[in-house]
């Protein structure tokens, strides 16, 4: 804290409070004045901070107002001093509302460019102030003090649709998509009032010449009148059989036109709020309307891509202006009522003679469609606001564009001039007004680097260089010392969404919404090579620090990990319901975090793709995640504006950083203190994260990690399991267990291969090792006892199994019986499909005890039976089945029941069976040849090549085939007339 800030905190709270709301007032009013002591205040951090939190950021600014008053004698370089730290705070005035803590961050991302002594010493004050972990900009990354706009108003929850001034340049209306209205105070930025009777998107407003009252046009295709002292509603006008989408009043207030999407346009009286014309001739939707100064003409703009001139009195109408070749969206009147200006969404502006109807001049400069225009007082310039999300000033009688306005982070919507010319205030999409200096003296914002969102930023391992990617289609290299760009990659077609740097930092991987995934040359900048295939889009790529496996994230709400040196997808991660919009991996290779479109924020595990957590905290979707390579911390980037940092062990909040526009990406460096940002204007931010102790040591040994990759080799193993091939499946999990020998899934599946192999003792092993580190896992235990059985250990099954079903119902307290019922069931599948049947049987078992009568299920368990040897009581479970009229003519338990039959040795029960099934099905061939398998047991010939032939009259080759290799045949094989039927 400074001296100051001290002294000021030494003081009783109220000597302390009467300093921080007066002195600055009284240095200047004393006698004599003590102008040195104010220009001390103004420019020393504590008192900033100590006014801001005491007083709030309008307090703070009106002090800096001070200094304008003639009689005020400092040097020009003290003026300039205070007016770039007012121009800074009062730039940064709608974050410093909500969050005064940002003050020190702000100061710094807004002067940092400036070398003034008196500046940097405040710099440094603030510095200092802070005492825990904090993210300090390294260069200027918010919009300068003494660029841009003079301050941003919030406080709409969706697009802002339009802005009118009023007479007194005082206050301003905006009208909004979230069904309101909102009144400012354009000299303090504050919010006065909100009107909140609109059923609809509120898409124009209009105040009368007395500023008493307004009027706003909806798409619940009303108008209407509000008193704007009281923001109370006076009137609603209907008529419209449309959405209403523009407004004006006549210069004496007593009539208002409105323009609709019912291709009509309305005269009204503002007094009465009757009706007093409808002015038809437009051919598609009214989009615009200006009434002349004079109030004898209107001019509309319309879909038909014409603007038409009317007679107000009489409501005819005089002329069709024809020239655009798309929508008018808007139109202007100059003053003088001679001139007037239409926007298009062909891009450009044309100027027309009111009176004659004739093309001026063509303005062409924009990028997107134009929405909005205003003409300034004087008539000599003109305002206008595009898609392409600038305004651009122009001279309007030799149609040059002046200047461009950015800082707006999505499309313009609309624009109002301030009585005096000298302000403007623009409305945007991005739920955003901006106020603006319109004169040439001002210096105005001109943004480096990419012309469109920073979707992704990462870092290369040595911390040196950069990479951003962009919807502008490039990625650019910079270098991380000096934020200088290096260079650009071109070859993406479409938005790039994300980019990842191997760790040797000579190749990068990026991402495109053109469906193509591009690895260049980082050290020339050459395209190496395009991947093509993807069928889901990839929002962001992560590269693991030994850059052997990749984790995509997807628009199809999943995490793929991939081996980057066969190409081969190794795993899916499920979960998010959302998007995927960012990932990274962890240094230790054992976690990935995740963010997504529903707003949560995921941590995985990534040997058994499961979810390990997640946190709160995020209020709006993320959109970019990293991890500092010491595995303790996380940064998030959230379209609200904000980055937040995050403390992975507890998951709370560490801090944040509010910029100008939404962040789009985040990277943090090795070296855990350099964090990188993207926005949505195209900015670059090259952040210090501040107050963390000896990041790099921990860096490294989090880094320090065997050669091979543990995830690659975890799910290569399994792959290999799966191909049968389980000697090589054993060897690469060995390997996992040798370089993280406390990863109980690597125990786990370890265990599972060995049961393939038929390794039982050793499967307990593992499984106990699994169990040792982590004891709560279910399946651990359940194949454990399963295992168990197969040694034909009983009662260690029984007591392994117990402690699953524990473990399961206190995991699964709120499952309801259907819940129990239904993975019981699922489980006792599994273990059927890899013929552990007395394992499949008690969990038949316990499904039958949450649901006794479901036939199928006594079928089920009949059918394990028998697989286990257990013939008899397979029998017993197919009867119960049975007892269910519904299954009783079920031919298939009718066929199982006989195969147990046939086992035991009872050839005709069996026969019977098979003659019940015939009598339900006369042509089902495989009665007829199992009928013909039990007689050849028997040595009963003529029966058996009699049940065989019919068979084979119906399905020859199958039970041709099938009669040549059945052992149970071999009793009648020499037997000619069998040879006779098999050669048919």
């Amino acid at each position: 804290m400074s001296d100051l800030g001290v002294w000021l905190s030494q003081q009783s709270r109220s000597d302390r409070e009467y300093f921080l709301k007066h002195q600055p007032r009284d240095f200047v009013e004393t006698s004599p004045p003590e102008f040195d002591r104010y220009y001390h205040w103004l420019t020393d951090f504590g008192f900033i901070e100590a006014k801001l939190e005491l007083l709030g950021v309008q307090a703070l600014i009106e002090d800096f107002d001070l200094a304008r008053n003639a009689d005020v004698l400092l040097s020009q370089e003290q003026m300039q001093t205070l007016k770039l730290i007012q121009s800074a705070i009062r730039k940064s005035a709608h974050v410093l509302e909500k969050d005064k803590t940002q003050l020190v961050e702000h100061l710094l991302g807004r002067l940092l460019d400036f070398e003034m002594p008196q500046v940097q010493g405040l710099l440094e004050q603030a510095k200092q102030s802070k005492d825990s972990p904090w993210l300090r900009p390294l260069k200027a990354n918010l919009e300068s003090a003494g660029e841009g706009c003079l301050r941003t108003l919030i406080g709409h929850t969706e697009s802002v649709n339009a802005v009118a001034i009023a007479p007194d340049g005082k206050t301003a209306i905006s009208a909004s998509g979230d069904k309101t209205l909102k009144i400012w105070n354009t000299e303090s930025g504050r919010e006065l009032r909100t009107l909140t009777d609109h059923a609809h998107w509120v898409n124009a407003v209009a105040i009368a010449p007395d500023g008493k009252t307004a009027i706003s046009a909806s798409w619940d295709k009303t108008l209407k009148i509000w008193d704007t002292n009281s923001g109370q509603e006076l009137k609603t006008l209907t008529g419209h059989t449309g959405e209403v989408s523009a407004v004006a009043i006549a210069s004496d207030g007593k009539i208002a036109i409105s323009a609709s999407w019912d291709k009509t346009l309305k005269i009204w009286d503002t007094n009465s709020g009757q009706e007093l014309k409808t002015l038809i001739g437009h051919t598609r939707w009214v989009e615009a309307v200006a009434i002349a100064p004079d109030g004898k003409t209107a001019i509309s703009a319309s879909r038909d891509k014409t603007l038409k001139i009317w007679n107000t009195e009489s409501g005819a109408e005089l002329l069709t202006l024809t020239g655009h070749t798309s929508y008018v969206n808007a139109v202007a009147i100059a003053f003088d009522g001679k001139t007037a200006i239409s926007a298009s969404d062909d891009k450009t502006l044309k100027i027309w003679d009111t009176e004659s109807g004739t093309e001026l001049l063509t303005l062409t400069g924009h990028t997107g469609e134009v929405s909005a225009v205003a003409i300034a007082f004087d008539g000599k310039t003109a305002i206008s606001a595009s898609d392409d999300k600038t305004l651009k000033i122009w001279d309007t009688e030799s149609g040059a564009e002046l200047l461009t306005l950015t800082g707006h982070t999505s499309r313009v919507s609309a624009v109002a001039i301030a009585p005096d010319g000298k302000t403007a205030i623009s409305a945007s999409y991005d739920k955003t007004l901006k106020i603006w200096h319109t004169n040439s003296g001002q210096k105005l914002l001109t943004l480096t680097g990419h012309t469109g969102e920073v979707s992704a930023v990462a870092i290369a391992f040595d911390g040196k260089t950069a990479i951003s990617a962009s919807d502008d289609k490039t990625l650019k290299i910079w270098d991380t010392n000096n934020g200088n760009e290096l260079r650009s990659l071109i070859g993406h077609t479409s938005k790039v969404s994300s980019v990842a740097i191997a760790p040797d930092g000579k190749i990068a991987i990026s991402a495109s919404s053109d469906h193509t995934l591009k690895i260049w040359d980082t050290e020339t900048g050459t395209e190496l090579k395009t991947l093509t295939g993807h069928t889901a889009r990839v929002n962001a790529v992560a590269i693991a620090p030994d850059g052997k496996i990749a984790i995509f994230a997807c628009s199809d709400h999943t995490l793929k990990i991939w081996d980057t040196e066969t190409g081969t997808e190794l795993k899916t991660l499920t979960g998010h319901t959302g998007a995927v919009l960012g990932v990274a991996i962890a240094p230790d290779l054992l976690r990935a975090i995740s963010v997504s479109g529903d707003n949560t924020v995921k941590i995985w595990h990534l040997l058994s793709g499961k979810e390990v957590d997640s946190f709160i905290g995020h209020t709006t979707t993320a959109v970019g995640v990293a991890i500092a390579f010491d595995s303790l911390r996380a940064i998030s980037a959230l379209g609200d504006n904000t980055l937040k940092i995050w403390d992975l062990l507890s998951g709370k909040e560490i801090d944040s950083f509010i910029g100008d526009t939404a962040f789009e990406s985040c990277a943090i460096a090795p070296d855990g203190v350099t964090v990188l940002a993207g926005d949505a204007s195209g900015r670059v931010h090259f952040l210090h994260l501040e107050g963390v102790s000896d990041p790099v040591s921990r860096a490294e040994n989090a880094i320090g990690i065997s050669s091979d990759n543990p995830v690659r080799l975890f799910y290569h193993g399994l792959k290999l399991a799966e191909q049968q091939r389980y000697e090589e499946a054993l060897e690469s999990l060995a390997k996992v267990v040798a370089i993280y020998p406390n990863e109980s899934i690597s125990w786990y599946e370890q265990a599972q291969v060995l049961c393939d192999l038929q390794c039982y003792q050793e499967a307990i092993t593992c499984f106990d090792k699994a169990i040792e580190i982590k004891g709560d896992e279910w399946e651990f235990w359940f194949y454990r006892g399963a295992v168990l059985i197969k040694c034909e250990r009983l009662k260690a099954a029984r007591e392994s199994w117990n402690q699953a079903f524990k473990i399961m119902q206190h995991q699964t307290a709120k499952m309801q019986p259907d819940d129990y019922y239904y993975f019981w069931l699922d489980l006792g599948a599994s273990l059927f499909d890899l013929e552990w049947y007395e394992a499949a049987i008690i969990c038949f078992d316990l499904s039958i005890q949450q649901k006794p009568k479901q036939a199928k299920l006594w079928h089920y368990r009949g059918i394990a039976l028998r697989r286990a040897g257990r013939a008899n009581e397979a029998i017993s479970s197919y009867d119960k089945a049975m007892k269910y009229p519904s299954y009783a003519n079920e031919v298939e338990i009718w066929e199982d029941r006989a195969y147990a039959l046939l086992t035991l040795g009872r050839y005709e029960e069996a026969i019977a069976n098979w003659d019940t099934i015939l009598d339900l099905d006369p042509n089902y061939a495989n009665p007829y040849n199992n009928k013909a398998r039990c007689y050849a047991l028997q040595n009963k010939i003529e029966l058996a090549l009699e049940n065989l032939w019919r068979a084979i009259e119906l399905e020859p080759e199958k039970y041709r085939e099938f009669a040549k290799t059945d052992a149970d045949f071999d009793g009648i094989r020499g037997d000619v007339r069998f040879q006779e039927l098999l050669l048919g």
